[in-house]
């Protein structure tokens, strides 16, 4: 296990000690959602190496959330999980360095804000469209 994967996975640890577990995948997600925005920016700008590093902590958050996974509960649910974050880490490193990564980004990130707002709506959080609106929405009037 690399340094890195080490503190991914402490930090997820530390993090699901302090909040509820559910909260704490959200905000994994979150994390994840951003690196891979950060990934396609550095893309954009032709910072390869800042894309790569972006890139792999997506992978990190996805690793770590794979190794906490708790089958002796989740049975079937923690199999899917697993099938399902191993496929997207995958996707997210062999789509590097190819013609169509940004596309390829933005597909991943799109599937993976899906199951980020499952997961918040399981948690009672806002989804990102309901986010998104907070954000949009103009504030009270004042006189």
């Amino acid at each position: 296990m690399t340094q890195t994967m080490t503190r991914a996975i402490s930090a997820y640890r530390t993090t699901s000690a302090s909040v509820h577990p559910l909260v704490a995948v959200v905000r994994l997600f979150d994390e994840m959602l951003v690196q891979i925005r950060r990934g396609v920016q550095a893309i954009e700008a032709r910072r390869h190496e800042d894309s790569f590093i972006a890139i792999a902590k997506a992978g990190l958050v996805l690793q770590g959330l794979s190794h906490n996974l708790r089958f002796d509960m989740g049975g079937d649910v923690a199999e899917t999980l697993l099938s399902t974050y191993t496929k997207n880490c995958i996707a997210l490193h062999t789509a590097y360095g190819k013609p169509d990564a940004v596309a390829r980004y933005r597909t991943i990130a799109a599937g993976l804000a899906e199951l980020r707002d499952a997961w918040a709506q399981a948690a009672g959080m806002r989804t990102l469209a309901e986010e998104a609106q907070m954000v949009s929405a103009p504030g009270p009037r004042r006189s």
